[in-house]
């Protein structure tokens, strides 16, 4: 089994055009998020100019943010790369088109146009409503850690076992160390983080991976609060095995 990581470069880059906001009412969210998005002078030279920066007075934020899989052709061939897509997003923070500006291999063009079609924003604002625009975005996908948790899925990591890993305490041992993010109470964000998590045979975890994040600091609360747990090892035929679990870990303002 191949455990599908990768590296997203986690900034996005500014706008090459600016539409007019169609007549409707609308409350969006205006609270800013830094540095959720920002200038990157290498995309801005390659494909925009710098007068478009001035089109907009606030760029769109992720609020959902999903992985996209690391190909595995490239995987089998050691082939690391990065995409820049050019995304369109309309005035409710939906992408209504996604393609590719540059790419240092079509290998991955189709794994990152599927992850980017799955994103939400916040929309862009302009005169202090929402309007529609257009942002590049690069996915960078790298083996360095890909391998290590590749190595480590092929080491038998169980899916079903006669039992399999719990966390010593439950739940709540995870919740008592998980910490909810300022930036996310700041907008007041909810929302469920998934986790694939390696549990070794004595019951240490030996890698973990973000399945399904919501951003704004709780992916990486999660993490920590996870890690930071003990576990009971799996079992089969009566002896400690490796297993891998999914865990839910959800974020709810009181």
């Amino acid at each position: 089994m191949k455990k599908n990581v990768f590296y997203f470069l986690p900034i996005l880059f500014v706008f090459t055009f600016v539409c007019p906001l169609q007549s409707q009412d609308s409350d969006y969210s205006t609270k800013e998020q830094s540095p959720a998005i920002a200038q990157n002078v290498e995309t801005q030279k390659d494909t925009l100019d710098q007068n478009d920066f001035k089109a907009v007075e606030k760029m769109p934020e992720v609020i959902t943010q999903v992985n996209p899989v690391y190909p595995p052709d490239a995987l089998e061939k050691d082939i690391e790369g990065k995409v820049y897509l050019k995304i369109s997003i309309d005035v409710s923070g939906n992408p209504t088109n996604v393609e590719v500006v540059k790419s240092s291999d079509p290998i991955f063009n189709k794994s990152a146009i599927t992850a980017a079609k799955n994103y939400k924003f916040t929309p862009a604002l302009k005169d202090g409503k929402p309007v529609a625009v257009s942002v590049v975005i690069p996915f960078k996908f790298s083996l360095s850690k890909e391998k290590k948790e590749n190595r480590a899925a092929q080491e038998c990591y169980y899916q079903n076992a006669d039992e399999m890993p719990s966390i010593i305490g439950g739940m709540t041992a995870i919740l008592k160390k998980l910490t909810y993010p300022e930036a996310a109470k700041k907008k007041k964000l909810e929302g469920k983080v998934l986790i694939k998590i390696y549990v070794h045979e004595n019951g240490s975890i030996d890698a973990t991976n973000i399945i399904k994040g919501i951003g704004y600091g709780c992916d990486e609360a999660a993490e920590k609060a996870v890690r930071e747990c003990k576990f009971s090892p799996a079992k089969k035929d009566g002896k400690n095995v490796k297993a891998q679990v999914i865990l839910p870990i959800q974020f709810k303002l009181k």
